[in-house]
Order: structure tokens, then sequence, then C-alpha cells
């Protein structure tokens, strides 16, 4: 027995409510909650209330329970993706040439401003990008996975600036910081094709309900 599309948007509802906030959460959960209900209404000969409200009695501690582990699954998942990334030869190719890029043009001009402010500028930059998507959809839909995205880029050009800031070796060391900036740039290169790909996934699953 198939569950109507209302009734999949009042499923969608009472988890918002439930302070289930994050879109990508939602829609995992929604599609589980649905299939059980489903089930339930077969088995026990209910109509959708009643076997969405039985369902819920017995299992909304545990839904609760699995809105904390999905972002614990969610950050394992990027991790993974990260690491994937920069197995690939397309990843090294595209350090190598920014790296050698940055060299060449080092040649030429005084590079230590944009090394040294280059991270913050990224972050800025990035920053920007992600809310004009969300000004663009038009909503205010949260993705955990976006925004452990974002954690994870920023804990990573903060360290960056860190080592810039506190270590001498870092700042009087130009190639060191064109690589490290090559890296920032890799990074921010996956992380945008990862927030495309994810707001792609969500977008079209926040659709069919």
């Amino acid at each position: 027995m198939k569950l109507e599309k209302k009734e999949i948007q009042f499923i969608n509802t009472y988890l918002q409510n439930s302070e289930i906030e994050f879109t990508d959460v939602r829609m995992e959960m929604v599609d589980h909650v649905a299939s059980e209900v489903e089930n339930k209404m077969k088995s026990e000969d209910l109509d959708f209330y009643h076997a969405f409200k039985n369902y819920m009695m017995l299992y909304k501690k545990e839904h609760q329970k699995t809105n904390i582990e999905f972002k614990k699954v969610t950050d394992k998942r990027i991790l993974k993706e990260i690491i994937s990334f920069y197995q690939t030869p397309a990843s090294i190719l595209l350090l190598i040439t920014m790296f050698s890029f940055l060299k060449i043009v080092g040649v030429n001009y005084d590079l230590n401003y944009f090394l040294k402010f280059g991270p913050a500028i990224i972050l800025i930059g990035l920053t920007i990008y992600y809310f004009s998507i969300r000004f663009y959809l038009g909503r205010k839909e949260r993705y955990s996975g976006i925004e452990r995205l974002s954690i994870i880029l920023n804990l990573f050009i903060q360290m960056h600036q860190f080592l810039l800031y506190s270590l001498t070796e870092f700042e009087t060391n130009s190639n060191l910081n064109i690589l490290l900036l090559s890296f920032d740039c890799t990074l921010v290169y996956l992380f945008i094709a990862l927030i495309n790909k994810y707001n792609l996934k969500y977008t079209t699953l926040y659709k069919k309900i």
C-alpha cells in the first residue's frame, strides 16, 4: 500500500516540527518512516493516521537518536570522499598545475601578500558562494552534509593561517606557502563539486514531497 503525497508531506512536517532541521536527514528518515508505516497499514489493517501514530509512539526516541548518528555518518562519508579525491591522478595533476602556475607568477610578481592573505580570501569567497546558492534556491533549507563540508574546510584553512602567523618557517618559506595554498585551492575545488552534488541530490528528493 503506497502512501499518498499528502501523507508523505505530513511525515516530513512532523519530523520538521520534531527538530529534525536538516533536510538531508529528514529525507532519509521520511523514506524509512513511510516504508514502515506502509507495512504497518498492510499487516495490521490500519489507516494512515493510526498506523503512523502507533509507529511513532514506539520509535520516536529512536529517530531522534538517528538524527545525531546521521551527522557522524555524514562526517565519515565526506572524509572518504576527500581521501578518494586525493588518490586520483586528476587531483595530483590539479595540485601540480596550481603549484606550477603560482611559481611562474611569482617569478614576475611579489606573492608575499597574496600568500599571506590567500587562505582568508579563499574562506570569504567560499562563504559568499555557499550563501549565494541558498539565496538562489530561495529557501532556508539546511543540509547537514553541506554544513559539515564547510566546517572541515574552515578548520583546515584556520590551521593553515595559524601555522602561517605563528611559525617563522612558514612565513619565510615561499615554496611551502605556495604548496599549502595550492592544496587549499584543490580542496576548495573538491568542496564546490561536493556542495553541488549534495545540493542537487537533496533538492531533487525535496521536490518529490
